[in-house]
C-alpha cells in the first residue's frame, strides 16, 4: 500500500469517528432549564433562588450558574452560584437600591447537558 492511500484511509477513519461521536453526543444530550423560584419582591439580605432541572424535573447538583442583576439604568451586578444537591442555587442581595431589576441566569451546559438561559423581574423594597 502506498503512503497516499494510507493517509486517505486514516482521514476517512477520523471523519467516521468524528461523525459518530457527534451523533452520540447529540442523541444523548439533555435539555435543561433554569427557573427563578424566589419571590419577585425581596429586600436586601434576602436571596434570589433558582433551580436547574431537565425536561423531566430531574435536578442538576454541582453545576455553576452565572447570574447578572441589572437595574433600570443598565448597571449590572454579576454573581456565580453552584447548585446544591436539590439543584438550587442562590445569591444574597446586598446594597441594592429600592427599585426594579432584571435577573439574567445563564447555564453554559456540559458535554451532555444543553445550555439554557432565563430572564425574570425583581423588585427590591426595603420599606423606605
Amino acid at each position: 500500500m502506498d503512503k497516499s492511500r494510507m493517509i486517505l484511509i486514516a482521514v476517512i477513519a477520523i471523519v467516521i469517528v468524528a461523525v459518530a461521536s457527534f451523533a452520540f453526543i447529540s442523541a444523548n444530550s439533555h435539555n435543561t432549564k433554569i427557573n427563578v423560584v424566589s419571590n419577585s419582591t425581596l429586600k436586601n439580605g434576602d436571596f434570589v433562588e433558582m433551580v436547574l432541572t431537565d425536561d423531566y424535573r430531574n435536578v442538576y447538583p454541582g453545576e455553576v450558574i452565572d447570574i447578572k442583576i441589572l437595574d433600570d439604568s443598565g448597571w449590572a451586578t454579576k454573581y456565580q452560584a453552584t447548585t446544591d444537591d436539590n439543584g438550587k442555587a442562590a445569591v444574597e442581595l446586598v446594597a441594592l437600591d429600592n427599585g426594579n431589576y432584571t435577573v439574567h441566569c445563564n447555564y453554559n451546559g456540559t458535554l451532555f447537558n444543553k445550555e439554557t438561559k432565563d430572564v425574570s423581574t425583581l423588585t427590591i423594597d426595603d420599606g423606605f
